[in-house]
């Protein structure tokens, strides 16, 4: 890489950091910069999650268990639960195991400016009928879910996770540059 291009690329950089901090551009259009960067320094195939990022991990993970193992700490949130009044449902801890495990795999764009992600009770049937079925009393057995959702503090919680590993990423695009 010539000097033009390394110096174009390390102001690049630098904005880019002082945009994530300042959050003058979205994630998504940071990302995609970074995206950019990597592919001109060669180091693309380290950062494979930049497009998981991008993308949504979907993608690339097909079953619930292989995207639980593979998804960044930050992506993994709890569930919270509600019944048909909105009124939170407190499960016992052996089910919030079972079931309270949230992923939060969804593309950046559809994260970025959403208060609230929500799984309505047709997608529920299966965790009401398994509730029912194995409840381990009666008022367990009768218990319905309308409602999961992820709240505004725990998606914050992702674009926090994201803007940080980004961060790391520009730092050591930085010091690379620097360093040649």
């Amino acid at each position: 890489m010539n000097s033009g291009n390394k110096g174009k690329i390390l102001q690049m950089a630098k904005n880019v950091s002082i945009e994530l901090l300042e959050e003058t551009r979205s994630l998504h259009d940071i990302l995609e910069t970074c995206k950019d960067a990597c592919k001109m320094i060669g180091i693309s195939d380290e950062n494979a999650w930049l497009d998981l990022e991008i993308n949504g991990y979907l993608v690339r993970y097909k079953t619930r268990d292989e995207l639980y193992q593979n998804l960044p700490s930050y992506r993994k949130t709890s569930w919270k639960f509600y019944d048909l009044y909105g009124n939170p449902v407190t499960l016992p801890p052996d089910m919030m195991d079972l079931f309270g495990r949230s992923t939060v795999y969804h593309p950046i764009k559809e994260l970025e400016g959403k208060n609230l992600i929500t799984v309505e009770s047709k997608f529920l049937d299966k965790f009401n009928k398994f509730i029912a079925e194995h409840g381990v009393d009666q008022v367990s057995k009768s218990l319905r879910i309308h409602e999961a959702r992820i709240s505004k503090d725990d998606i914050k919680q992702v674009l926090d996770g994201i803007k940080k590993r980004i961060q790391e990423l520009l730092d050591v695009i930085i010091s690379l540059l620097e360093v040649e």
